[in-house]
């Protein structure tokens, strides 16, 4: 009997098959590479004859790459290769540290034209893979983004763009960055530029200032110093171009910042070692001038480089918008790929395994388990399923749905966090407003300072150069670097790792909101509570099974169209029970009663089980934890089981309040719900301050009253609702419930819908606030022990610009450890 061979590359299936079926008709395919280039085929439409699939130009580009096998001999490498990944993987899965491992590699973000399918994301992956010095790579379809880490001694960029540019796409700078990268390459060329010149003119400058010691003549001291002006000169006007200009148009419209006193520093010692070369002196600044703008434009990389670390969930977050969407039509029911702009409500789209779901809807067919880890934080894969909603921005790890779109764009869950977040990152707290606003009188008061300094030292009887350098020393010492990133870079921090936790932070205030909060009420309906009338358990009588009760129940509420009999048919599909066929089925005021297995069954109230028809409504009973109803069901009028419903409190809720209470917080619990469901809940939960019965407008005035005897106040409710009593509060929590994120009224929302991240949300706070208070002390005490050293003497103008980079740094790099401690 023959062999059997690949479907596409006709080797034959001795190393295994990878088997498929496309439009019924089952494929088998030697490798992973095969089943993928030829769904690609498929999808490109280049040949309708699968048969002449090798003779097109991406079968041979990818028989070059190495993505599909040349030869036997290539596959049974190909093979081998396989199982030494899934070995590594499983080692690194294990604890061990592999060849994934970040460190020593850069990364590289690249978007990708020209993708027609998910196959073409995995052939760009394992192209990429292949190469010597690359340890990861990620290439998604759905957003045209391809993210790889290398080891940059043993792989250029242009290597890899080179080997997706060989399979035919085309690559261009990520959209989200693209400004952004191309002005990091430009400032790194900038800097190595000015650093090299600078370098050379400080080794000349040594050479001129033997002047001192030594005799040199005019012809000497004007060959020395020819190249050093004409370096300085490109180091002044090319490296310090963008912040002479920042500083000049910071004067020219009266808003003077950190560019104007660097620039100033520098431009004085440039203009005035251009007066002294061409008067013949050796009294020449000009490598203060350079080295000045060189540690400032080493300055602002490092702290741009800091920046993308701390923004590096940001980013993430933001990639998570997919640029195209399969869309399900009447002339495509399989679905063809189109841009996202062309998704509208209403519209049929399938989401497979590892693509990114594009908009709010609801799953029409297929099953799936969704990552929502983006949004919620909770890394806990949920399964959905006919009748479930799906969030865009979400992820299929497994499966294949089909839904409908009800929310498409800016108006889907992740559209308004984007949204939501990106105001947030522009938003200036009251902290910062004040300031911003020190730093626009702080800048000429300090420019006032070096020249009274100047002009004193004149006086005083020291020489025009000496009272110059100390003029720029001043200048430059007290420059407010630090001053200026100790807020935002700590702020950038904690939206970040906010984000991360799936908490949405909306207002940026709400960090030191947080800190001063001593008293917090709940809202109990949906926020302590699911906010859902349900059936929560059986209690069966012996010799009955819950699952059996289950069947019964929901075979006699079948055709009913009231909250129990909703609650039991949910129940039952919950844990996949069927109901059992019923016959004689009557129903009246207080119950239902049928025949199953030739027994009567009823359910209702208590008098109507045992057979007492004239009873009244169904029966109500406090029970712990909140007030739910009892509803009996009963054999031939002999009890069987007692149904369970009622609105259940979260399981988190009783720990979060003694966390809470034990960090002396004062926590109080409302509700529009009766008083005594409220207390019931109170005292379930530890609490003993509990108020029933109020409307919202009561809310608001019951936080208004505890704001009156002098409280810090955090309210926490759905953000709709409550929206009155948030108002009011110093800090507005809301605990998504899947509603409109636009329409709550809070400075953070808990995207996890769990009130207990509260326990996370506040001790972030506290690091924040906390980073904010040490970046402004580090500043503050840098300028008040720098400023009378540099006005003394006993600075140098590059000594100076040292120290002001080294308390930038000394500030972002204590706002770098609350990222890496997270």
């Amino acid at each position: 009997m023959p062999t059997p061979t690949c479907d596409l590359c006709g080797l034959p299936l001795r190393y295994g098959t990878v088997s498929h079926s496309v439009n019924d008709q089952p494929l088998r395919f030697c490798c992973h590479g095969c089943r993928m280039v030829y769904t690609m085929l498929l999808e490109s439409a280049e040949i309708d004859n699968p048969t002449r699939f090798k003779e097109t130009d991406l079968y041979r580009q990818c028989v070059a790459a190495g993505v599909i096998p040349a030869s036997e001999e290539d596959l049974r490498r190909l093979h081998e290769k396989e199982k030494q990944e899934t070995h590594t993987a499983a080692r690194s899965a294990g604890g061990e540290k592999g060849a994934s491992d970040p460190s020593g590699t850069l990364a590289l973000d690249l978007m990708v034209d020209g993708m027609w399918c998910t196959a073409c994301a995995w052939v760009i992956e394992k192209a990429v893979s292949r190469l010597a010095g690359v340890q990861a790579v990620d290439c998604h379809f759905s957003t045209d983004r391809m993210r790889c880490r290398y080891r940059p001694d043993r792989v250029a960029p242009d290597q890899i763009r080179e080997s997706v540019t060989r399979l035919g796409y085309g690559l261009r700078e990520a959209d989200a960055g693209t400004a952004g990268m191309e002005n990091r390459r430009r400032e790194l060329i900038r800097l190595a530029i000015t650093g090299l010149l600078s370098a050379n003119v400080m080794m000349l400058s040594w050479a001129l200032y033997a002047g001192f010691f030594t005799a040199l003549d005019n012809d000497a001291i004007s060959k020395i110093s020819l190249p050093i002006v004409a370096m300085a000169a490109v180091v002044f006007v090319y490296g310090g171009g963008p912040m002479l200009r920042k500083a000049w148009f910071g004067l020219i419209h009266r808003a003077p910042g950190m560019e104007t006193l660097v620039g100033m520093g520098a431009g004085c010692a440039f203009v005035y070692s251009i007066y002294n070369w061409l008067t013949g002196s050796i009294h020449l600044y000009f490598d203060t001038a350079c080295m000045l703008i060189t540690l400032v434009l080493l300055g602002k990389v490092l702290e741009q480089q800091a920046k993308g670390r701390v923004r590096r969930d940001l980013d993430s977050f933001f990639a998570l918008q997919p640029a195209k969407v399969r869309l399900i039509t009447d002339t495509s029911p399989k679905g063809r790929y189109v841009a996202i702009g062309q998704l509208a409500p209403g519209d049929r789209f399938a989401v497979e395994a590892d693509e990114i779901v594009p908009a709010d809807g609801r799953v029409e067919s297929g099953t799936a388990a969704l990552d929502e880890s983006s949004l919620t934080g909770e890394p806990r894969p949920v399964a959905v399923k006919i009748g479930d909603s799906i969030k865009s921005g979400t992820r299929i790890i497994d499966g294949r749905v089909i839904a409908a779109a009800e929310k498409v764009g800016g108006d889907t869950v992740l559209g308004q966090m984007i949204a939501i977040m990106t105001r947030s990152l522009e938003q200036k707290s009251a902290f910062e407003g004040r300031t911003d606003r020190m730093l626009k009188w702080f800048v000429p008061m300090i420019i006032t300072l070096a020249g009274g300094t100047g002009l004193f030292c004149a006086m005083a009887g020291l020489t025009v150069n000496q009272a110059v350098v100390r003029a720029v020393t001043v200048m430059v010492i007290t420059c407010p670097c630090a001053l200026g990133v100790a807020i935002p870079m700590a702020r950038l921090a904690g939206i970040s790792l906010a984000g991360r936790r799936g908490i949405l932070v909306r207002e940026i205030e709400s960090f030191e909101r947080a800190g001063a909060i001593d008293t917090i009420v709940f809202d109990k309906t949906g926020t302590l509570t699911h906010g859902s009338w349900q059936l929560s358990h059986i209690e069966c009588e012996p010799g009955y099974h819950p699952a059996t009760i289950t069947a019964w129940a929901a075979g006699l509420e079948q055709a009913s169209d009231h909250d129990i009999a909703r609650s039991i048919n949910a129940y039952a599909r919950a844990q996949d029970i069927a109901p059992a066929a019923a016959a004689d089925i009557m129903v009246y005021a207080d119950g239902v009663q049928g025949r199953l297995d030739g027994k009567m069954v009823r359910i209702g109230n208590r008098g109507f089980t045992r057979g007492e028809m004239a009873s009244s409504d169904r029966v109500t009973e406090e029970s712990e934890g909140t007030l739910t109803s009892r509803v009996f069901l009963s054999i031939d009028n002999r009890p069987a089981a007692t149904l369970i419903f009622g609105d259940t409190i979260r399981p988190t809720v009783p720990s979060m309040i003694d966390a809470l209470k034990g960090n002396s917080r004062d926590i109080h619990l409302v509700s529009g719900d009766g008083d005594a469901a409220t207390r019931e809940v109170a005292r379930a939960i530890g609490l003993n301050k509990a108020r029933g019965g109020l409307l919202p407008s009561d809310k608001a005035h019951y936080i208004d009253a505890l704001k009156e005897r002098g409280r810090q106040v955090a309210m926490v409710g759905d953000g709709i609702n409550d929206a009155a009593a948030m108002a009011r509060a110093h800090l507005a929590v809301a605990v998504h419930s899947g509603q409109g994120l636009a329409r709550q009224a809070a400075h953070i929302t808990l995207m996890r819908g769990d009130p207990a991240q509260l326990l996370e949300f506040f001790p972030l706070s506290r690091q924040v606030n906390r980073k904010v208070t040490q970046n402004l002390w580090c500043a503050w005490i840098y300028n008040m022990i720098s400023i009378p050293i540099a006005m003394n003497g006993m600075l140098t103008p590059l000594v100076a610009a040292t120290a002001m980079l080294l308390s930038s740094l000394t500030v972002i790099g204590n706002t770098l450890l609350l990222v890496r401690r997270d």
